[in-house]
């Protein structure tokens, strides 16, 4: 080994099956803090989601079986027969599950521009832009009968 260098392990996740390169120190900690468990940082934060969008309080752990239940099922399900369906299928249950998550995120669109409307109910969903962006021309003759002074 050379001088300067870190001694460095695989650990592979017991949700999804991701290899990473850690240290041994930092997989023992997260051993620890799952149970024996080695689990990646995108599943612990889909556990973390899972206790939080959960109605009733559930412990770690459940949130860990239940994420790993969902993972086997995913990897069992094998390749989509139309990646296209699948992917669009898999977008709509993101957002059916963002919609189902707790209101006060401080992630929310209107948290990060300084919005607050105390009669808004649910969740507001901002438009960026269109999925299916489209330009209809128009001829300017048209508004010239609703706007007075239109000049052409």
């Amino acid at each position: 080994m050379i001088s300067g260098q870190t001694d460095v392990d695989f650990a592979k996740c017991d949700c999804c099956g991701l290899t990473e390169e850690c240290t041994p120190s930092y997989i023992e900690t997260i051993r620890q803090r799952y149970g024996g468990k080695w689990i990646c940082g995108l599943c612990a934060e889909a556990v973390k989601d899972e206790i939080l969008r959960c109605q009733k309080l559930i412990s770690p752990d459940e949130a860990i079986d239940r994420h790993l239940s969902f993972c086997k099922k995913f990897r069992a399900s094998g390749p989509p027969q139309d990646p296209t369906v699948h992917l669009i299928r898999a977008m709509s249950q993101i957002l059916r599950k963002s919609l189902e998550s707790p209101k006060s995120m401080p992630s929310s669109p209107t948290s990060r521009r300084g919005i607050s409307t105390p009669d808004m109910k649910g969740t507001v969903l901002t438009r960026s832009e269109s999925c299916i962006p489209s330009l209809t021309l128009v001829e300017a003759s048209i508004y010239c009968v609703v706007e007075e002074g239109c000049e052409l």
